[in-house]
């Protein structure tokens, strides 16, 4: 599901110049205060006489923008406005962060990232949304039947406020998660693994029974940490820290003890050929490949969607009996837990300046309705009639669109579920989408029996402390990386160079960004 929530790669600054003058240029009509056309259908509209315009800056997603869109005509016919977009197709954030450091900052910004918003928060330039929620009913109301109070915290600037209006899940989802080859089990007589020891037992089988696999596979460290760390306790971190809410205070998980076993566990497997020495460097394409080919057998990936697709390929590549299927957590010592349940992953921001615009109510006013029942059937379901019918109070797709190829693409296709404007995800139109019963059984016993690990609490900066913590943070992280693939893969001993290793990450910078978050807890 990544196209689909709208997540974005960085590129290299230098690759984005020109393509960010085009960007600006595009975007002149909207932000200099000549009353060029777009500015006369601004006040046009603020004055009654027809549609305001409104720019918005957004990301390219699965398919190409395309005005006409049938679902971004209907918003528009019912907030009564125009919309000016400016499409970016590739190194979305980095665009994003320079137009915002512009004088031409459209009047919406979408799919901004926290770090973004929280250094941007500090500079005047972003409109204080916190100050404006009375005349955001909708907004405000999901804020409060959500009890999404404390992941917002995370993202107010130092003074308290909040400068983002936040794309939001209803409900935290099972949308990553251990996959097993299922039919391979059943061929084989054997159990799914339920905790890490019965997992290693079950890789050595598989290896002995398919001598020329690697059992375990994956694409990145991080990847598998988000993913499986946390059965030691070692992720749901923010660059590396956890707050303990028992002693008040930041601590760094990447030289403890827990991280150390983790790393152990993964050195084993790689030590007896149980793993794939590629699991931290394969693309996606090769790890379907590995997988549909029977070279691998359990990874920790994004389902759904994903889940769809390997099995079609594994039936093509290995035979009608392929199956891949979804596990639940894999307990380790720190329990039966899975990756963080944040339901907050970017937002979409406006110019201070715009308070100040003929059309500000009408900004508010489109955004708000965004938050709407009416907005969100709309911009993720569809139109209702035509992609969607309503049944005994529930959505339902037709089955028109239930028989297409590709229902995300199909939406995608009319405008919908785009990861831009669409500010709210609802659980059971993600579902919908899905169409996976082990993926809507799963996430209900995830959120009932706590599989989430805890949203971390992020430390707030002001902007030199930021400035000075990315600096920082750099080489920490750098070496950080290194030294987790040197450890996993031998290079280093974990036995005899761990003390090592703590000593140098100290020095390089964890004492000082361990004293730089505590010291915030107080200021």
């Amino acid at each position: 599901m990544k196209r689909l929530m709208g997540v974005q790669s960085f590129g290299r600054w230098k690759k984005t110049g020109t393509a960010l003058l085009i960007v600006l240029s595009a975007l002149t009509a909207c932000s200099n205060g000549g009353d060029s056309a777009s500015t006369q259908d601004q006040k046009a509209g603020a004055e009654g006489g027809g549609p305001a315009t409104l720019s918005m800056l957004l990301a390219d997603g699965g398919v190409p923008f395309s005005k006409d869109w049938p679902t971004l005509v209907e918003l528009e016919n019912r907030t009564n406005v125009k919309l000016d977009v400016q499409a970016v197709p590739s190194d979305y954030q980095s665009k994003a962060k320079i137009v915002l450091s512009s004088d031409k900052i459209p009047d919406m910004v979408t799919s901004v990232q926290q770090p973004t918003v929280l250094e941007m928060s500090e500079t005047g330039v972003l409109l204080p949304v916190s100050d404006y929620l009375d005349r955001l009913p909708h907004l405000k109301s999901r804020i409060e039947e959500f009890r999404i109070d404390k992941e917002l915290d995370n993202w107010r600037g130092t003074d308290g406020k909040l400068y983002v209006f936040p794309f939001m899940k209803d409900y935290a989802n099972y949308n990553r998660s251990p996959l097993i080859r299922s039919d391979l089990l059943e061929q084989n007589g054997l159990q799914a693994p339920a905790n890490t020891d019965e997992l290693y037992t079950l890789l050595k089988k598989l290896k002995e029974l398919y001598p020329d696999s690697y059992p375990l596979t994956g694409t990145s460290a991080e990847d598998l940490r988000t993913m499986f760390g946390t059965a030691w306790g070692v992720d749901a971190n923010y660059k590396g820290f956890i707050f303990d809410e028992a002693a008040g205070q930041y601590e760094y998980l990447f030289t403890s003890d827990k991280y150390k076993a983790y790393l152990t566990y993964l050195n084993r497997l790689i030590d007896e050929g149980l793993a794939d020495p590629e699991m931290f460097t394969s693309t996606s394409d090769q790890l379907m490949q590995k997988v549909s080919t029977g070279k691998s057998f359990v990874y920790f990936y994004w389902n759904g969607e994903h889940k769809s697709a390997i099995n079609l390929l594994g039936k093509e590549n290995s035979g009608p009996e392929f199956e891949i299927s979804m596990l639940e957590p894999i307990a380790g010592p720190a329990g039966k837990k899975m990756l963080v349940g944040d339901r907050i992953s970017n937002g979409m921001v406006i110019p201070a300046s715009a308070a100040d615009k003929p059309y500000f109510n009408e900004l508010l006013n489109f955004i708000d309705y965004l938050y709407s029942d009416e907005g969100i059937d709309l911009l993720t379901w569809g139109i209702e009639g035509e992609t969607y019918t309503v049944v005994n109070g529930e959505n339902q797709f037709t089955e028109e669109m239930l028989h297409k190829d590709n229902l995300n693409r199909a939406l995608w296709e009319i405008g919908a579920a785009n990861g831009s404007y669409v500010m709210l995800w609802p659980y059971k139109w993600f579902a919908a989408v899905l169409g996976d019963p082990d993926f809507e059984t799963m996430t209900e016993v995830a959120n009932s029996e706590n599989w989430f690990a805890d949203v971390t609490k992020v430390p707030s900066l002001s902007s030199a402390q930021r400035e000075e913590e990315n600096l920082i943070y750099a080489s920490v992280n750098d070496y950080f990386a290194k030294m987790t693939e040197q450890f996993v893969y031998g290079t280093q001993s974990i036995e005899s160079d761990w003390n090592a290793y703590v000593k140098e990450m100290n020095s390089m910078g964890v004492d000082k960004l361990k004293k730089m978050y505590n010291d915030s807890l107080h200021e």
